[in-house]
Parts: C-alpha cells; structure tokens; sequence
C-alpha cells in the first residue's frame, strides 16, 4: 500500500508549553489517516508521522482507552492496542510509519474507544547556541476505534461504522449557569459530529463549522449554546450515518 494512497492528513498545531527557545525553531508535524480504525478480523493498522519542520524532532506515541463519563472525557493507560514503535526520531522532511497493533479480542457487538496520543519530546541544546524566540512543545490527539464481530463496518467511504438516528437524541440543560445542548448516543457505536446548525423561531445560528465533536456509545456530552440562543427548537448536524444530515427537535 502507497503510505499517501487513498488517505486523509492532518496538520495540527496544539500548544502543551512554551519555553524561550528557538534555535531549531518548533517542530510540524502531519499525521495520516486522522481517522484509524481496526475492524474485527484486523490486527493491525498503520500511522504516518512526517516532520515538516527544519529540523529532526522526537515523538512518543501512545494509545489511551476513551471513556465519557458524567459529561467528561476520560483517559485511561491499557495495553489492548499499542503503537509500535512507541518513541522515534524523524529526521527533517522524513516520514516514519507507526504500527496500532490489536492484542486482544474486542467483545462481541462492541465498539472500543481509544485516543492516539502523539507527543513532541524536547531535544538537548547545544549551549553555545544562542537562545531565542519560543519553541513550542507539540501534542497531536486522534481518535482510534477498534471493533468486536457483529459491528458492520465498512472498508471504503467517508465513515467506517454508521450510526442510527433512531439512536440519537438531543435535549437543551443547564451547565455552569449557562444553556446547553446535550447530545446522547444509545446506539452501539460512536456519533461524529459536524457542521452543526441549531433554529430558533427564525433565526439560524452556527454551533459548529467544522467537527463539533464525538459522542460515544451509551454516553452523553454537551456543548454551550450561542448567547440569546436558550430555547433552539431544530438541529441539523452532519452525521456518520446512511442519511448524513441529522435533523432532530429536542426532546424537551
């Protein structure tokens, strides 16, 4: 398999720390596909990490459980799925491939959440070498599921397991003082959410342009309402369902 064939990437940007430093400058890094997966006859899927950057940079990989629970994500150390090699050192312009590597069953009709967690380590300086400027410490965060038989998924398409709406619903709460919508998912596996849009009498507002987010399996996550937005009677959302658009009022 071509490692750029067929395969979505991702250029993220997110700051752990800062420290006054800039000699090598801090480092780029795309990662392909965003979106890795493993069904339930596969053992094994593959990661590219390529440094984009002016200069070598080391990263640690690790694989986390996801969990929501009461509202919140929740990251867990495991072993079911590991990342091989964990820890590499990718020269300037070079590609390094990561093997997600599956060693244990996934129970029947389920679907398992994990978290891919890639982080930049910090090179030693040469202390001849001037300091100056900020040098940002990286960490790049992708979803990975991993599925037990009974789960349909699909090889080729925009999505690799789908959703029924039947499954979902959405209800508007009060978080922290401040309206909100609240999305559950009872199906078995996750919902992805996306260019979400919310219709209150006449008036249409944006949640979201782009990913809003993820709502496992048997959990619920809310997110803020627009201001002057308390009481939203529709919601469309793309989906990774058979029919992409979610159109649903609340159920309260």
């Amino acid at each position: 398999m071509k490692a750029f064939s067929g395969y979505r990437r991702l250029c993220l940007l997110m700051a752990l720390g800062a420290t006054l430093n800039t000699a090598h400058g801090a480092a780029t890094i795309l990662l392909w596909p965003i979106d890795p997966w493993l069904a339930a006859d596969t053992k094994a899927t593959e990661l590219w990490v390529q440094n984009q950057g002016n200069s070598a940079t080391t990263m640690q990989v690790r694989i986390v459980r996801w969990r929501q629970e009461n509202g919140l994500e929740r990251y867990t150390a495991q072993q079911d799925v590991v990342a091989s090699p964990p820890i590499v050192t990718i020269a300037k312009g070079s590609k390094q491939l990561i093997r997600l590597i599956k060693q244990s069953e996934v129970p029947v009709g389920v679907e398992q959440a994990y978290r891919i967690i890639v982080d930049e380590i910090p090179q030693p300086q040469d202390k001849e070498t001037p300091q100056m400027g900020l040098k940002l410490q990286m960490r790049y965060s992708i979803p990975l599921f991993v599925y037990g038989q009974g789960i349909a998924t699909i090889k080729d398409g925009a999505h690799h397991a789908l959703v029924e709406t039947r499954d979902l619903n959405w209800r508007v709460i009060r978080e922290n003082g401040q309206a909100a919508i609240q999305v559950r998912n009872q199906g078995n596996v996750h919902v992805r959410l996306s260019q979400v849009s919310l219709q209150q009498g006449g008036q249409n507002r944006t949640l979201a342009d782009g990913l809003l987010g993820y709502v496992l399996p048997g959990s619920a996550r809310s997110w803020p309402l627009p201001s002057g937005m308390d009481h939203p009677s529709q919601m469309r959302a793309q989906i990774n369902a058979r029919d992409t658009q979610w159109q649903s009022a609340p159920v309260n």
